[in-house]
Parts: structure tokens; C-alpha cells; sequence
């Protein structure tokens, strides 16, 4: 009976120990990813450049089993340093691995960096006139391209294109062969031709994707960049196009796309006759960044609009911004000298003399005649004042009038009633991954040491109450 009893004592304070033990919240992130992208091979670098080349109507470049291997060395070496720039001399290094045969090899490089990437993307990158010679220069023959994983991530992307002074371009390489060993030729895949569609009525080509097109197809076929592509429809550089989008493209008497709103840039909106803002959304426009660009803020907008900032925005989604005008406070009437005149101790107004005042200028200030200022004060055109003295004025100061506000008529602002509004066809916008935090509520020892040494504590308790107990015990036996 007695060994229950301890035993159920310790029980208690045991589980007393760990009841009072502290509770710890913490945060156990779950992040959602999206599917990686594919990384882009080198035969699609190959293969984008020559739709470029072919674009200029340039003869394709031919792919050189050398030069491949050189453009893959490359970009191992380069992603092994994590190098940031060029590594020097590449006719150098293409005519050492036995291109032209003891000939003068003249050869570009381009090189790109990107955490997965698109085609879209590297070519973007390279959409100046020195990444573009490959696509321009008729000089150039052969071409080949490497890829590398470097340790942080990034893939490093190398294209080289050369020819040999004095030879003319043909169909058999030098060294014999071409292509990437392991890899499908240049040009795999399916590439749909862009054919541009008839200007619109305000001057512009409005196209629609077609499976096996890229930005850079399109930006060749209509004559543009890819960045005044991407800028003409609010696009990011990592948009990455789908079979069906819509793309406007100005034409060469374009009416309505001028210099396009940066992206993500909000275009204030004029105020209405009654005063009232209303901005449309645009794509990758926030709350934030709506607010700052109007001066106001997030909980003013929200309020407007019976909004949540945790609803997401729809483009060409109506913000009301400010509402109509409402009726100013008045402002009132400043007092006049009369008005402000204080009484004397006698009941009577009086004008303290300054220095330059005269009667005629004291008479002026109130609007009084100045033969009646003389005769309160008994004096004549003759007579001298004194700076301090003390005129009397025979008047009394008007009522100062306060102005009453007309009552203000409520206009009440209208509800807006929330269609998710579908994205345009002229633009895909994709969202970010989305982030969920699921909070979980336990025990946390490891996170707080702090929750050991009280535990400990109320453990040490409930031993020594155990040993009190059985000291009793033993002592009445």
C-alpha cells in the first residue's frame, strides 16, 4: 500500500513537471517549389543562333566536332572557377585543338550564366550587336557549344563560332564531322516558321504563338529585339512563351504603342470631373507599389474599396483610389484693424500712436473720416502726435463673421463587386511559387535550453518530495 502511494506520488509530480514545462511555438516552413527548368543543351544554343543567322538571310553555321569540345571545356573550366568573365585568347584555344590546320582561325565566343534559364532567356542575354556577330557576320563558318554545372547552381552556357582566313565556307568541316556526340544534331526539334500577321487599326501586329516558337524566332521575323517585345507587353525576361499567347508588336507606324510603361511601373490615373481616382490594375502591379505611386496608403486603398491585403490583385481590376471631392472647410475672412480692436477699461476703443503713424494714416487704417478722428481727439490739421499716445476712436468694431459650411451631400461610393477578371490573352502572367508556413505548438528542448533547466527543476522538486515522504514513513515505523 505504501509503495502505491510513493509510486503515484512520483507519477504526479512528474507529470506536473512536464505540464508545467514551457511550450514552445516554432515554424516548420514548407515550401511549395515549381518544377525546375530544363536546362537548355548546347545544340539549342546552336540551333537558336542559326534561325538568327538565317533571319539575316545568312547561310546556317556548319557544327564542328572541335569546336564543340573546345565550347564544352570551356564552359567546365569556367564553371569550376565560377568565373565571371572570359578566359582569354579563344582563337587561340580553338586553333590548339586542331581547327584550320595550322591556319589563322578567327572565332567569337559568348557565354551566359543562369540558375536553369530558358533558350529566351540566354538569348536575350545575348542580343547585343558583340553576342549577335554569330548571327550577322557572314564571315563566320562553324560553330559548336558546351554546358556546365557549376557548384552553386548555376549552369554556364559557351558558344563559339569561327572560320579559317582564306578557306570558303562548305559543308564538311576541316576535322570531319560534326555534331555533339550523345546529342541530337543542330536544328533538332520543331521549329514552326513565324509568319507576320496584317497590322491592326492602330498599326500594330497583334501574334499569336504558335507551338515550336520562341521570342527570338518572332523578334526576327517581325524586325525587333526581344526586349522591346517583353517591354511592349509587360513581360519579365524569365516569361517563358506558351502555344497560344497573344504578343503586340508595334508596327512601323505604330498609333498606340509609344515608349511603354516600365514593367510593374504604375501610370497615375487623371481625376475624374467630381475629383474622384480609379486605377486599373496592370500586370505585376501591387498594392504597395499602386499606394506609393499615388502618394496614399495600403489601408486607404483597402478601405476604399472593401478590400483584403491578402486577396490577390486582378489585372484590369478597378482600385478606387480617391473618392469624389468632398465640401471644403471654409476658411475664414481675416479680421480687419476694426474687427481687432480690444476696449479699453473703460469700455472705449483707443489706437496706441507708433512711430511714422499719422492722423491721416491712423484715419485710413479704420476707415473712418479724418475730420472725425481730429474732433474725438480735439485736434487740428496743425496738431502733432507723439509715438505711445493714445487716440480715442469713436467707433464700434462690426461682428466678426464666422462663416457656416452648407451641409455636405453624401455621395456614397459605390462597392465594388469582385469578378476575378481572367488574364488577358495578350499576356500569361505567371505566378510565384507560393510559400506555406503551417505552425506547429509542442514541446521544444533542443530549440530553448532554458526548457531543460526547468524541467529539471520541477523534477528535482517531486524527488525530494518522494524522499520527505518516505522519511516520514520510516520515522513513524
Amino acid at each position: 500500500m505504501h509503495k502505491n502511494v510513493k509510486s503515484r506520488l512520483l507519477l504526479f509530480f512528474v507529470v506536473l513537471a512536464i505540464a508545467l514545462a514551457p511550450i514552445k511555438t516554432f515554424e516548420v516552413s514548407a515550401e511549395v517549389n515549381l518544377a525546375p527548368h530544363q536546362q537548355v543543351a548546347a545544340y539549342e544554343l546552336i540551333s537558336a543562333m542559326n534561325v538568327l543567322r538565317m533571319g539575316n538571310g545568312l547561310p546556317a553555321l556548319i557544327e564542328n566536332a572541335t569546336i564543340n569540345a573546345v565550347a564544352q571545356a570551356t564552359a567546365q573550366t569556367m564553371a569550376d572557377g565560377l568565373l565571371s568573365w572570359h578566359i582569354g585568347n579563344v582563337s587561340g584555344r580553338i586553333a590548339a585543338a586542331g581547327y584550320g590546320a595550322g591556319k589563322t582561325v578567327y572565332a567569337t565566343e559568348n557565354f551566359a550564366v543562369a540558375y536553369g534559364g530558358s533558350i529566351d532567356q540566354i538569348m536575350l542575354m545575348w542580343a547585343d550587336y558583340d553576342h549577335m556577330r554569330p548571327a550577322t557576320s557572314p564571315n563566320y563558318c562553324h560553330v559548336g557549344a558546351g554546358t556546365a554545372l557549376a557548384s552553386n547552381g548555376m549552369t554556364y552556357y559557351i558558344l563559339q563560332a569561327a572560320y579559317i582566313s582564306g578557306e570558303a565556307c562548305d559543308a564538311t568541316p576541316p576535322t570531319g564531322g560534326g555534331g555533339t556526340p550523345g546529342q541530337p544534331p543542330a536544328g533538332y526539334g520543331i521549329v514552326t516558321p513565324v509568319e507576320k500577321v496584317e497590322l491592326n487599326e492602330e498599326g500594330n501586329y497583334v501574334h499569336e504563338v504558335k507551338p515550336g516558337q520562341s521570342l527570338w524566332s518572332i523578334a526576327v521575323a517581325y524586325g525587333v529585339t526581344i526586349k522591346e517585345i517583353l517591354a511592349w507587353n509587360n513581360l519579365p525576361e524569365s516569361y517563358v512563351l506558351w502555344p497560344g499567347d497573344k504578343l503586340t508588336i508595334a508596327g512601323p507606324d505604330s498609333r498606340a504603342l509609344v515608349t511603354p510603361t516600365p514593367m510593374g511601373n504604375v501610370l497615375i490615373a487623371a481625376p475624374a470631373a467630381d475629383g474622384s481616382i480609379v486605377h486599373e490594375v496592370q500586370p505585376y502591379q501591387y498594392l504597395s507599389t499602386i499606394a506609393q505611386a499615388y502618394g496614399v496608403s495600403v489601408d486607404t486603398i483597402l478601405g476604399l474599396n472593401f478590400w483584403k491585403v491578402d486577396w490577390p490583385l486582378s489585372i484590369g481590376q478597378k482600385l478606387i483610389i480617391r473618392g469624389p471631392d468632398q465640401t471644403p472647410t471654409p476658411t475664414p475672412l481675416p479680421l480687419t484693424p476694426l474687427q481687432r480692436l480690444t476696449p479699453g477699461a473703460d469700455g472705449k476703443y483707443y489706437h496706441t500712436v507708433a512711430e511714422g503713424q499719422t492722423l491721416e494714416w491712423i484715419a485710413n487704417l479704420y476707415g473712418v473720416p479724418l475730420a472725425d478722428l481730429m474732433s474725438w481727439n480735439y485736434l487740428n490739421a496743425s496738431s502733432i502726435i507723439y509715438p505711445g499716445e493714445r487716440l480715442f476712436l469713436d467707433v464700434t468694431p462690426p461682428p466678426t463673421l464666422t462663416p457656416t459650411p452648407v451641409p455636405a451631400t453624401d455621395t456614397p461610393v459605390p462597392t465594388p463587386t469582385y469578378t476575378p477578371s481572367p488574364s488577358p490573352t495578350a499576356t500569361r502572367v505567371l505566378s510565384p511559387a507560393p510559400t506555406a508556413t503551417e505552425t506547429l505548438t509542442g514541446l521544444s528542448l533542443a530549440a530553448n535550453p532554458t526548457n531543460w533547466l526547468w524541467l529539471l527543476a520541477v523534477a528535482a522538486i517531486g524527488v525530494a518530495g518522494y524522499f520527505v515522504v518516505s522519511a516520514k514513513k520510516v520515522k513513524k515505523q
